[in-house]
């Protein structure tokens, strides 16, 4: 219950954030709710999601190397990791950790970008001066939906990634960006899946 005060008291600084503006109705609100419900995903669901594998074999690459998530000002999509699909505009909510991390939590954050997945990563490309994120689909474990609890619709995305990281996308319309995409949510985690299970595939030809 502790962990839980302490997460809603975090989502909810986001709403004196300036880039939380555009989507603040959509997106900050329901947080409060969508973290008890994302909270320990891969415990949840790896019983039915064939996509989602224990953590131990999957975050540590054939060389022995953490798989391990990148943040930075200067994420772009990578020119070498084949096809690309794009999703925009995107905001991106920075990671807070379940367990076992060096790192403190820290207020969530809104900024709109451009959200890409390629044959190997998922990639959060920010506007100038903010920070980006890059997640390696090798170390995905989970990816999972956040529904509108009155209408059922896609509202959000969010990616569980090795040692307990949670990143949350939303997806906004191109035309009218202060209104969710629902399509786009559920095309953007179809896609991310569709790539993890070709990777698998590939991997054991």
């Amino acid at each position: 219950m502790a962990l839980l005060a302490r997460l809603t008291f975090t989502v909810m600084l986001c709403a004196g954030l300036t880039a939380c503006a555009a989507l603040l109705p959509a997106v900050i609100l329901p947080q409060v709710v969508a973290t008890v419900g994302v909270a320990g995903l891969s415990a949840v669901t790896c019983a039915t999601d064939p996509l989602c594998e224990m953590q131990a074999p999957r975050c540590v690459d054939p060389a022995g190397k953490n798989i391990e998530v990148t943040e930075s000002s200067d994420i772009g999509i990578p020119a070498d990791e084949g096809k690309v699909a794009t999703f925009l505009p995107t905001y991106w909510q920075p990671q807070f950790v379940m367990q076992g991390a060096s790192q403190a939590e820290r207020p969530l954050e809104a900024t709109a970008g451009t959200f890409a997945v390629t044959d190997k990563s998922a990639v959060f490309v920010p506007p100038p001066g903010m920070d980006g994120v890059q997640i390696p689909l090798a170390g995905v474990l989970n990816v999972e939906l956040q529904l509108n609890p009155s209408t059922g619709a896609p509202r959000q995305m969010t990616v569980e990634s090795c040692f307990g990281r949670l990143d949350r996308f939303t997806f906004g319309q191109r035309q009218q960006m202060g209104r969710l995409d629902s399509e786009a949510t559920a095309t953007a985690a179809a896609e991310i899946k569709t790539r993890i299970a070709a990777a698998r595939t590939a991997g054991k030809n």
